[in-house]
């Protein structure tokens, strides 16, 4: 009904109150919550609104993704996720029966990639990867999302220029249309919008004699730990 004194101009009247049932109490409250709590009730925690912002943070990268590969004449080809033998390495298998035989969920489907590739010309696998790697790094994930893509006779360069290209598309797009939910986030923006081309290229042998210049001994053919390539990156920071 009409009442000037409402702040809208107008107020709900109730005729009539029904309780349908009484609802337990609300689990999340303003305080803090351990994970483990939170994932017991993931339902109610999607509801809040930094979950909202991860899910859409999350579409965005995924729709860029592929509207980079698509409006690049890439080809989708989906790999298995069940595989018969290792990709990557034999510690890190999740192994399962299937039948009587052993299967393993697909660590990466960079060899189906491979043979797409050489029959579409340019190629990209993006879906669910598995690794058995029990740790709680953010370099350890026992399921993740991965993009893989092939293109057939692409040099070092060419691959390179492509994958810079993929990231920057990524960022501008989620930068474009994400801004509220970074902010929910409290992600700093500016360590985004710095991201520009061209990227610094340098080679194995120059790392390494950054890392010895740096008091970090380091011998040429090892790989590169986290601790390095953390060194590394912000000398071009």
């Amino acid at each position: 009904v009409k009442n000037d004194r409402a702040p809208g101009g107008y107020e709900i009247v109730v005729s009539e109150l029904m309780v349908h049932q009484l609802s337990s109490e609300y689990p999340i409250t303003p305080k803090e919550h351990g994970t483990d709590f939170l994932m017991n009730h993931r339902h109610l925690w999607l509801r809040s609104k930094r979950q909202h912002a991860i899910l859409k943070v999350r579409h965005e990268i995924i729709k860029a993704v592929r509207d980079f590969f698509d409006s690049n004449d890439f080809t989708l080809c989906d790999s298995p996720i069940f595989t018969p033998n290792a990709a990557e390495g034999t510690s890190t298998l999740f192994g399962t029966d299937y039948f009587g035989n052993t299967a393993y969920l697909a660590q990466t489907g960079q060899l189906y990639g491979e043979a797409a590739a050489m029959a579409v010309g340019r190629h990209y696998n993006f879906g669910p990867t598995f690794r058995a790697e029990k740790s709680k790094t953010r370099r350890h994930l026992t399921e993740f999302w991965m993009v893989e893509p092939e293109i057939a006779y692409c040099n070092i360069d060419e691959d390179m220029d492509w994958a810079e290209r993929l990231i920057l598309f990524i960022i501008e797009r989620v930068l474009e249309n994400r801004k509220n939910e970074l902010g929910v986030l409290e992600r700093d923006l500016a360590k985004l919008e710095q991201i520009k081309a061209p990227f610094p290229r340098v080679s194995y042998t120059e790392c390494v004699d950054l890392l010895n210049k740096g008091g970090i001994d380091f011998k040429w053919g090892d790989d590169f730990g986290a601790p390095e390539e953390t060194f590394i990156g912000e000398q071009y920071n």
